[in-house]
């Protein structure tokens, strides 16, 4: 999946894919090596073009080479926003085209704006000044504070050398760290998974999958059973429940059954509704669930920032996320993708998290799609089909 061929092409980053248990799938990192040419003395060639390849192929980029979300981490920020009581599933915000906030002026996705939505529409858009606005009431801490609940910031203990943690800032962090106070238009980029905030493959596919399961959140696990030379079982793994964010932690914070189904809502019109930026990327008969999201590599002026990802050099091109998963109502698979480099989640990670659901279901469902493909077949074709034009959104999101 990761070499696809298509305008985009062969993807540079990491794919991994759970059961909703936390068992893993699939796990890809890319580019990769053959292990085989270490069984032996490695030659000094293929020795220095594996140190000296600048898209790191040693590196198991999963669990070690860590980015920031994007708007992948939009929907945890509207979780805390739905539990704070800073919104309802209802309530409808001004969102513009840009907004001031101290003396700078902050961007959407979208040149125009999106006028007055709710949550469902900022998601579905993928909206960013509804989102810096949950940032300015929230605030650093209290996102932290829930964004703790879904691991950011901190190891998933898959059995695994090197797993980096990520980062979720708060200001403390800063104090200590860097020396400075917070300050406060600085929650504002971080609401919409830019600035500090530094995540992984691994963990987005387990923070997603706990979004789907609605509250639990399960330790991922590679060995299923160790089975010895006369088939005797010597180990089997279980799945292992980390926490339930359903129920309130030692310092009381939790995140209510009807959140997660709001936002599991949203969420799914992100691929299924008719502005969902990863709408392209649907399969009939199987409703997927999930978030584009852009990891900014470099920062640009206000003059700039709309201008085609595309036709800036590879390495000032923004990496795109795609983190979803199936069914929509109750996961049975997530994926994570992140693609360096690639400019767009929509474009360049959700066809291959399309993709490995697609194959999870040919494999375990096939009925379903079946089942679309009958439908279709026997619907009368008494007149031509209208199709509706869409256009992919052009900026990041």
């Amino acid at each position: 999946a990761m070499n696809r061929d298509d305008r985009v092409g062969k993807r540079i980053g990491s794919a991994v894919a759970i059961k909703s248990n936390g068992e893993v799938l699939a796990w890809v990192s890319s580019p990769s090596y053959d292990p085989n040419e270490f069984s032996t003395r490695i030659s000094n060639s293929i020795w220095s073009k594996l140190v000296n390849d600048p898209f790191k192929p040693l590196r198991n980029k999963v669990i070690q080479d860590h980015y920031a979300p994007g708007s992948t981490f939009k929907p945890i920020v509207a979780l805390a926003a739905l539990q704070e009581a800073v919104i309802t599933k209802n309530t409808v915000i001004f969102s513009p085209g840009s907004m001031r906030y101290g003396r700078r002026t902050y961007h959407d996705s979208s040149r125009g704006g999106h006028g007055n939505i709710t949550v469902f529409d900022a998601i579905e858009r993928s909206g960013n000044i509804f989102f810096y606005k949950m940032g300015i009431a929230l605030g650093i801490d209290k996102i932290a504070q829930y964004a703790h609940l879904f691991g950011f910031g901190q190891r998933t203990q898959v059995k695994l050398n090197n797993e980096r943690p990520g980062l979720m800032p708060t200001s403390e962090w800063k104090l200590k760290t860097i020396g400075e106070a917070w300050q406060p238009g600085e929650s504002l980029s971080n609401a919409i998974g830019q600035g500090f905030v530094l995540t992984t493959a691994l963990q987005m596919a387990v923070a997603y999958n706990a979004i789907g399961m609605e509250g639990l959140v399960y330790k991922p696990y590679i060995v299923k059973k160790i089975i010895d030379h006369d088939d005797q079982v010597v180990t089997e793994m279980s799945p292992q429940l980390v926490r339930d964010i359903s129920l309130p932690n030692t310092d009381g914070v939790f995140i209510a059954k009807k959140h997660f189904k709001t936002i599991k809502s949203a969420m799914t019109r992100v691929v299924q509704g008719d502005r969902g930026t990863a709408r392209r990327y649907r399969i009939p008969g199987v409703k997927i669930a999930g978030k584009t999201g852009t990891s900014q590599v470099i920062s640009f002026s206000a003059e700039t920032i709309y201008d085609k990802c595309e036709e800036r050099p590879l390495k000032q091109r923004h990496h795109g996320w795609f983190v979803g998963w199936a069914p929509a109502d109750k996961p049975e698979i997530t994926v994570a993708v992140l693609s360096e480099h690639s400019c767009h989640g929509g474009s360049g990670s959700a066809p291959i998290v399309r993709d490995i659901i697609l194959a999870y279901m040919k494999k375990h469902h096939p009925e379903r799609l079946k089942q679309t493909q009958n439908k279709a077949l026997s619907k009368p074709h008494t007149q031509k089909p209208t199709v509706k034009k869409t256009s992919e959104d052009s900026t990041s999101t």
